[in-house]
């Protein structure tokens, strides 16, 4: 009886120890895991941090070379200083190739003239031209008084790196010398979205005939519109834009563009605007009609007016013209064309 009884108390015991062992072997496994799982995500956090922190230094560089090629000279584009003169496609693409983009005049002030100019440029056409890597953001503000007078590129607002450089200067703004200070912001996000918008219709002219219609569009953006992406279409027809040429065409920032099926008979009758747009055939559409369907358009983008003649401007001279850029509301508004 006390030999079971021995023996039964060892088989125990050897029970006992086995379960300990096994749970110090399980708890040696988990802290072992949880050691190597440590180990790999610092080791990744630390690399992650070593690209962040080179990424971070690389946009600081960016910043300080395009902030220095602003403001390093006149700028030039072959041999001409006023490159602000020249334009981004619509006829003669001159800016496109070697252009060094300086915002000073002869006195080594800011310029306005050359400042405005910056919005000729499509986003990733000035990108290359600065030979840039990443997202750009040009903004110049007077000091006195306090006010945004340049705004060329894109938004850094959701980026996740984000660098920024600043030079204080003096501002021409063509009547005053101000103090200004210029910021360079290098960042990493989304490129500009950059859609463009009806403004004016010209139905039904007094001169009638599908070459006496024009609409007008605007761009509110602060980079140029390539208008190879979009096209113009009525109920029955759509168009492209052309010039009657191969060129490239961008309508500028902040800029208002007609549409005609003549700009010579448009720039005759209503005077020589800059940016006049022909379609690729005879009429805007199949020509517009006392009712009729309007839609500017480019891949997921469209800007529509559905009209009637009851909603006015129809034979009168006037046109339907937009409140706003954007709005809803359309009123017939004696013509401005090329004044939105």
């Amino acid at each position: 009886m006390a030999l079971q009884e021995g023996n039964e108390r060892m088989r125990k015991e050897i029970v006992n120890n086995d379960g300990a062992v096994t749970h110090v072997i399980e708890f040696t496994i988990a802290i072992t895991v949880f050691v190597l799982i440590f180990q790999a995500f610092t080791s990744s956090m630390h690399y992650r941090i070593g690209i962040d922190l080179d990424n971070e230094d690389n946009y600081v560089v960016m910043a300080r070379e395009v902030i220095s090629e602003l403001t390093g000279s006149e700028g030039l584009v072959g041999n001409q200083t006023d490159w602000e003169t020249l334009e981004f496609g619509t006829g003669n693409p001159n800016l496109e190739d070697g252009a060094i983009i300086g915002l000073l005049n002869s006195d080594g002030e800011l310029d306005y003239k050359k400042c405005n100019a910056l919005n000729k440029f499509p986003y990733h056409a000035l990108l290359n031209e600065l030979d840039l890597k990443a997202e750009l953001l040009i903004e110049i503000n007077t000091i006195v008084p306090n006010k945004k007078v340049c705004t060329w590129g894109g938004n850094p607002k959701d980026s996740t790196i984000s660098i920024s450089s600043e030079r204080y200067m003096l501002y021409d703004n063509g009547t005053n010398i101000l103090p200004a200070k210029l910021t360079v912001t290098v960042y990493e996000g989304r490129n500009p979205i950059t859609n463009i918008y009806l403004t004016e219709v010209m139905y039904n002219p007094i001169k009638s005939g599908a070459n006496y219609e024009w609409v007008e569009i605007y761009n509110p953006n602060s980079v140029a519109a390539y208008l190879s992406e979009w096209t113009i279409s009525d109920i029955q027809e759509k168009d492209s834009f052309t010039n009657g040429n191969d060129d490239t065409l961008t309508l500028p920032g902040k800029t208002i563009g007609i549409v005609s099926a003549s700009p010579s008979i448009f720039k005759t009758e209503y005077g020589d605007y800059d940016y006049v747009f022909a379609v690729e055939d005879t009429a805007i559409g199949n020509g517009l009609d006392d009712l009729d369907n309007l839609t500017l358009s480019r891949s997921a983008f469209s800007d529509k007016l559905s009209y009637t003649s009851e909603e006015g401007a129809n034979g009168d001279g006037k046109t339907l013209t937009r409140e706003c850029y954007n709005c809803a509301k359309w009123n017939p508004e004696e013509h401005s064309a090329g004044k939105f």
